[in-house]
């Protein structure tokens, strides 16, 4: 069997998301896929050696036996590109891809490969998503984010790199699709994907759930101190409040699994959140900033709440601004997440096509 080749139009759209849904519908089905991400800008020191950061979740949350290695042949460390361009030899990084994928067929019938950035991420060493389906020989998905005009312009464009390099584009899984633009959006990308000559076989629904993030990801992700609280740094975050108005004012924004951010010296708003959220089970989080440490006389009060309280040395402006736009890849403890995961690709993505496909 072909492997099959997730690729995207943009980084962020999904290719790892739908990556653990398949691969969980694929062992539904009594099949024994194995995973690769052959070219990884993202890595994390693993089992002594440097491994992309969406091969150690596969490897964890499906307790892969595979070497960690073949799931991450090749890892862009600082400096790799340069290097390359002044010395530019892609042949035994082909060759390195194709033995790690050769060793994953010895125990899997096939295997999901998971590109990185678009279909041309990778051209300047030579190793374009593109140039990586066509050198394993697989066939494509594209996936791409929500909405109908700009997602369209991306496809054409990855397409167009993907037909260059003679790679089979089985076809197109919009994700995060607004549920209330659901039908419309699925129906009008259909027909443009022919147009393109391609085919939709896919469409999610963007899912609240699957953007959460903890308390404990945002203090590994920025490297804020953890004052106290450890124990309870798996409270899932939804809302975000910058706690730089008078306390009467941040009361009316405290909601379920909120996030209050605050300058280290407002006691005043560091005991009025500390009192919220103390009333509600889920309890959120505080961030205090600034570099201020809490005054003597409240501090007992936050390690005894068990709720978890981050420290940085920046500014509220800097800490509040990193908010924005926030999304965290997912983890192997996100047991929640890889189970949703796995309904949406089980429920919205035709799999039985995409095998067919590899079959032929």
């Amino acid at each position: 069997m072909k492997p099959i080749y997730i690729g995207a139009t943009l980084r962020d759209c999904g290719k790892t998301s739908v990556s653990v849904g398949l691969m969980q519908v694929l062992q539904d089905r009594g099949l024994n896929p194995g995973y690769c991400k052959p070219v990884g800008q993202h890595y994390v020191r693993y089992q002594e050696k440097n491994i992309d950061e969406d091969g150690v979740l596969m490897h964890q949350v499906f307790n892969l036996t595979d070497e960690p290695y073949f799931l991450s042949p090749i890892a862009i460390e600082r400096g790799f590109t340069r290097k390359f361009i002044n010395n530019p030899n892609v042949e035994p990084l082909e060759k390195e891809i194709i033995r790690c994928h050769d060793e994953l067929l010895k125990a899997h019938p096939m295997v999901i490969i998971e590109g990185t950035g678009h279909a041309g991420v990778g051209s300047c060493f030579g190793l374009s998503n593109a140039r990586v389906a066509e050198l394993l020989g697989a066939k494509v998905v594209i996936v791409t984010s929500g909405g109908i005009g700009r997602p369209l312009d991306e496809i054409a464009m990855s397409l167009a790199l993907f037909r260059d390099h003679n790679v089979d584009v089985l076809g197109v899984i919009v994700n995060k699709v607004l549920p209330e633009k659901y039908d419309k959006i699925k129906d009008t990308v259909g027909k443009g994907l022919k147009l393109l000559g391609t085919e939709l076989i896919g469409a999610i629904p963007y899912d609240k759930s699957l953007t959460t993030f903890t308390v404990g990801q945002l203090a590994e992700e920025f490297d804020y101190q953890i004052l106290c609280g450890h124990d309870a740094l798996s409270n899932v975050i939804e809302n975000t409040v910058i706690a730089a108005m008078e306390p009467q004012h941040v009361l009316q924004h405290i909601h379920t699994n909120t996030l209050i951010i605050t300058p280290g010296d407002r006691i005043d708003n560091i005991l009025v959140s500390l009192l919220v959220l103390s009333q509600d089970t889920s309890n959120g989080g505080i961030i205090l900033t600034g570099g201020f440490e809490p005054h003597p006389m409240i501090e007992p009060l936050l390690k005894s709440s068990r709720i978890p309280v981050l420290t940085s040395t920046e500014d509220t402006f800097k800490v509040s601004a990193r908010m924005k736009d926030l999304g965290f890849k997912i983890r192997s403890y996100d047991t929640k997440k890889v189970d949703r995961l796995h309904n949406l690709i089980a429920e919205h993505v035709e799999v039985d096509r995409i095998l067919n496909s590899l079959q032929e």
